[in-house]
């Protein structure tokens, strides 16, 4: 047998160090796009939280009478909301009331803040 020709190829060790390698690459990739779907999912769960929270927001003052109070209620979906309206300054006739709304999912909160002019109760 020719000399060369003994020597061609890969040995087992070549060829366990390879796939290990491979191996190894494919779980990081594995791993970074479960990563990746996760935070994006929990982005879009903030987004939800956002709309929602300028939502309850927009309501305060039309649907929600203008006074020092705290609602609360649950959205579905694993979301709860609160409002807190606290009376600021006041002329006599026109109050400025800080409005608070925040909702919540999870561990994670969503709070919006906003003062509205009402009439004095």
């Amino acid at each position: 047998m020719p000399r060369h020709a003994h020597e061609a190829g890969f040995t087992l060790l070549e060829v366990m160090v390879a796939f290990i390698i491979a191996a190894l690459a494919c779980i990081v990739l594995y791993k970074a796009g479960v990563s990746g779907m996760t935070e994006a999912v929990t982005a879009a769960r903030y987004q939800e939280a956002l709309v929602r929270a300028q939502s309850r927001l927009a309501a305060v003052g039309p649907l929600v009478k203008l006074q020092t109070e705290q609602l609360s209620g649950d959205d579905g979906g694993g979301f709860h909301w609160q409002i807190h309206i606290a009376a600021g300054p006041s002329t006599g006739t026109l109050t400025l009331y800080d409005v608070q709304v925040t909702e919540r999912f999870g561990t994670r909160v969503v709070t919006l803040t906003t003062k509205r002019l009402g009439p004095s109760t």
